[in-house]
């Protein structure tokens, strides 16, 4: 079977599937685990899957794929809830980083016109929505990742160690059990590990879609975070993952309709 075959195979595989396994994977095409590891990453790359430490998600609906609808985002009410919080921490005058992602387009939305803001952003959407209410956008990144509308590369990464910022508004794909904080491409975990170390404050932003979930890569732990904010009712266990970690939580909110 030639390598472009196995891998339509393999997605078709994963798309009829919740997830599937490299073992699931290497069983079914009798290959190594190192090919179907680079299948994967080829796939993933060309955002026909999405990575998971051991496998593989069909590509999500949610935050992927050209500009997003605002009917096609799951769970609206409860992101919009976050961001009416979220934005009760700004104040006038700071440096703001708005990480890429759904969550973080509301928070752009409902800014305030009572405060100033010097703004930043990893996502060209973002940055249209942050020039409606904050004017002039500090645009970061090389290139457009086609999975995520994300920016990375080189020089949004040195201009990540450079620069600080007074508050980061943050996104993971998954909130892990253990605390870590985990994104399915690795160009996106190296931005943002860097938007973690640059942020006077750093607020995740997630609804309880991320909770209890892993995808491809580590990029930080909750205690490199200081504050969450989510939709929903943590679990005793979780909770207790971020209160060890002395992290702030906003959890429970109900959505403004």
């Amino acid at each position: 079977m030639l390598p472009e075959e196995r891998r339509d195979r393999i997605v078709e595989k994963v798309n009829n599937s919740d997830r599937v396994t490299v073992e699931e994977l290497t069983e079914a095409f009798g290959v190594s685990g190192a090919t179907i590891r680079r299948d994967l990453a080829t796939l993933a790359e060309d955002g026909r899957i999405e990575r998971f430490h051991g496998g593989a998600l069909p590509v999500s609906n949610e935050d992927t794929g050209g500009t997003r609808r605002r009917d096609s985002i799951k769970n609206p009410n409860g992101k919009r809830a976050i961001a009416q919080r979220a934005v009760e921490e700004l104040s006038d005058g700071d440096a703001v980083f708005f990480d890429t992602g759904a969550t973080t387009m509301e928070v752009a939305r409902v800014i305030p016109d009572s405060v100033s803001l010097l703004v930043a952003t990893n996502s060209p959407e973002n940055a249209f929505e942050l020039r409606k209410t904050c004017g002039e956008v500090k645009v970061v990144g090389d290139s457009l990742r086609r999975t995520s509308d994300a920016l990375v590369g080189r020089s949004g990464e040195s201009y990540l160690r450079k620069t600080n910022f007074d508050i980061v508004f943050l996104e993971a794909d998954g909130i892990q059990e253990d605390g870590g904080l985990s994104v399915s491409n690795e160009d996106e975990a190296r931005i943002k590990s860097l938007l973690c170390e640059g942020g006077r404050r750093v607020i995740l932003v997630a609804d309880g879609n991320k909770l209890e979930t892993q995808s491809f890569r580590e990029f930080a732990t909750v205690e490199d975070i200081d504050m969450l904010i989510t939709d929903v009712a943590l679990s005793d266990e979780m909770r207790d993952v971020f209160d060890r970690a002395d992290v702030r939580v906003i959890e429970n909110l109900l959505a403004v309709t």
